[in-house]
Order: structure tokens, then sequence, then C-alpha cells
């Protein structure tokens, strides 16, 4: 599995971390794609990343560096890390390195993003993966280890031969990793999370302690309390108040992280909202319900991006 050809498409927080754990797991073969060509000549001057880990350790992790224009040959697995909203900007890039039996990995928050995959290179080829990560990115060639949870993985439709292998070296390198039978309703628990601290870290600009706050706490309360009905129309049942309880205490763990909205927003950056709370406004809509909470705080989140365009 080591010989393995492997490619990470996205070097950002979450695709640097990944690379750590990877080259921790026992791979060589490893190329990364980014979309900047600053990123590109900064990991090729140092040959590599280097992973600052919470216990205070540095970790160098060596790896090839690609502009995504400029695809080196076809790989066995790849894993797409980008954000939701920039994943079909790597279509021609993913066609390109495809080599017909590419086992695709998604790790896109919420819920658009895997479906897309799937109809480019049918269930079979397309896995999910659920991270539970943080992580945060403060040079080209510098990431921050947030906190090592674990990635679930999971496909609609049977396993890749190369799945179970991939599992292997990610938990051998520090990873905690299993495989589900059940992917979506894995996605539906990392929902509740995203679809609290994202977008009220995101607009308030804070770390995900803003959250433990008495209004903090009110707002995830209405918030999920839209999600759960959402996720019950769909088939999913999930319990309310053990979802709430599980929110509040990842706030409470990451009570030091800012989420990826709220970097994206402090950076100016177009965010995932349409694919968290705007798909469950989307489920809710599509069996003739009404959402309030979550459609208010899409559209507030959508008029701070429109205010970056002024």
């Amino acid at each position: 599995m080591h010989s393995v050809k492997i490619a990470i498409i996205g070097g950002g927080s979450i695709g640097g971390l990944l690379a750590y754990f990877l080259y921790r797991g026992g791979v060589r073969n490893l190329d990364v794609y980014y979309r900047s060509w600053r990123s590109v000549e900064t990991i090729r001057e140092h040959n590599g990343v280097t992973i600052i880990l919470s216990n205070g350790k540095d970790a160098f992790v060596p790896f090839r560096a690609f502009h995504h224009t400029e695809a080196h040959g076809v790989y066995d697995v790849v894993f797409n890390a980008v954000k939701a909203v920039d994943l079909e900007n790597t279509k021609e890039l993913m066609m390109k390195i495809d080599s017909g039996n590419t086992l695709f990995i998604s790790l896109q928050n919420g819920f658009g993003s895997y479906e897309y995959m799937e109809e480019l290179f049918t269930p079979y080829r397309v896995a999910c993966g659920v991270v539970r990560i943080g992580a945060q990115r403060i040079k080209p060639n510098i990431i921050l280890e947030k906190g090592i949870g674990s990635i679930i993985f999971g496909q609609h439709i049977g396993f890749h031969n190369l799945l179970p292998g991939i599992v292997r070296i990610l938990s051998k390198g520090g990873c905690p990793a299993w495989i589900t039978s059940n992917i979506d309703f894995e996605r539906w628990l990392k929902l509740g999370m995203n679809a609290v601290i994202n977008p009220l870290t995101a607009i308030t600009r804070s770390q995900n302690k803003i959250i433990l706050s008495k209004w903090g706490k009110r707002l995830a309360w209405f918030i999920l309390r839209e999600l759960v009905e959402a996720a019950n129309l769909e088939g999913y049942n999930l319990d309310l108040d053990r979802l709430y309880r599980h929110v509040i205490r990842v706030a409470k763990v990451t009570r030091e992280n800012y989420s990826s909205m709220a970097q994206d927003i402090l950076n100016g950056r177009k965010t995932e909202i349409d694919y968290i709370n705007g798909y469950i406004v989307k489920i809710l809509e599509k069996h003739g319900r009404e959402s309030i909470i979550n459609r208010f705080i899409v559209d507030i989140i959508h008029l701070i991006e429109e205010s970056f365009r002024k």
C-alpha cells in the first residue's frame, strides 16, 4: 500500500495536516496541488511544510508541490481537500489525474460536494471523509494543528478496494480513522457542529468559545432544532438534546480555535454557508417546511460576503 501513488488537491490547513498523517503512516510518493503559485513556490523552496503540533513540537513533511494547472500524471488515490465553493474549479485537474480506477475522496464540509464527485466518477470510485480535525494555516508552509479527532470514511455503494488501506495508513500515522456503513448519518452529525459553530463564529469574528455564551447557546438550540427536523424528514433520526450537548461539548474542547468559516470571513473569502446551513434550508423547503433561523443565518453570511466586494 505504501507504493500507492497519492495526491491531495488543496494544501490548506486540512490538506497539509492530512499530508502529515500520510507521511507518518509511511507514504513517500505524495503530491499536493495548490491554486496559488505563491504557495507552490514557497513549498518548493522549503521542500514541504512544517506542522506545529499542539504539544509544542514541530514536524517537517516533505512532498512535491504542483499548481492545479500542471497535472503530474495519474494517481491511485486522490484526496480533494479544497473548500466546497472551490470544488468545481478542480474538475479539470481531477479529470487529468484520473487513471480510470482512481479512488477519489471528498473531504468537504456539508452536503453537495460528495454527490458532485459521485456524478463525475461513479459512486464506487468516490468516498466521503467526515473530518473532525482542527488546523490553521498561518503561512503557505506552516500549519498549526489545533486538535486531532478522527476521519470517518464511507461510500454510498460498496467499498473501493483501496479504502481500507488508506484507513490503516492514516491510523498508523496518528489520525484515528475507520469506515462506516452509514456515512450520511455521520455527515448529518458533523453538519450539526458546522451549522452552529461555523456561522456564529464567522458573524461575530470570534473563537469557538462564543458559542458557550448565553446568546450562543440560545441560537445553537434554534439552529439545531431546524436541522433535526430536516434530518428526520430525510430518514435520519437525530435526537435534539443529544446533538445540542455534543455541539456544546465540541465548542468547549475547541474553545480557543477559529472555525474555518470564521477564518474565511476574517480573510475576506467566500464561505461554505450554502453547503451547511443552506442545505438545511434546502431540505426543509423540499418537504414544504419553512426555515427561519437557518435562512436568516445564510442571508447574514451572504451580506457579509457582499461587503467584501464593496
